[in-house]
């Protein structure tokens, strides 16, 4: 009898133990699944930005780019640009001293669906700073000085 009610109760606890366990795992699959992807951004449109560098943080999850650009009408206009992780550019060939502040950059960006000055960078095209192609359209870095 004793033992019967020993093996219930353990049973029970070890179910409950591993049920706990399949929740956290699946919850923790659900974060990695739900990472963002690039469905903000408009692949069909391309925006060419000529402008001044403010900032570029070469940091995860995603490095980022800040430019000062001038739109249609004269207005400076400040914008985001996100790229890939730190990571997958280096791979590249990219590194951290890549543009500074003050850089006059040329590039090219998929701009957000919201209007928004908000970009993501189009590896594809040529990235000029301060009249030096420092990415080529592949998207891999030339040497620099």
């Amino acid at each position: 009898m004793f033992v019967r009610r020993f093996w219930t109760v353990c049973m029970r606890t070890k179910l409950a133990r591993c049920m706990f366990c399949v929740a956290g795992l699946f919850m923790t699959c659900a974060a990695i699944v739900a990472h963002h992807g690039t469905g903000t951004y408009d692949s069909t449109k391309s925006v060419t930005l000529s402008g001044i560098v403010t900032e570029f943080a070469f940091t995860n999850p995603h490095a980022a780019l800040f430019v000062d650009a001038k739109d249609e009408t004269g207005k400076v206009v400040s914008w985001a640009i996100e790229m890939n992780s730190p990571g997958v550019l280096a791979r590249a060939g990219w590194s951290k001293k890549m543009f500074k502040y003050g850089d006059q950059i040329m590039l090219t960006v998929r701009p957000s669906k919201a209007g928004t000055p908000v970009g993501l960078i189009n590896r594809q095209k040529p990235v000029v700073v301060n009249g030096k192609e420092v990415l080529k359209a592949d998207g891999t870095a030339n040497a620099i000085d």
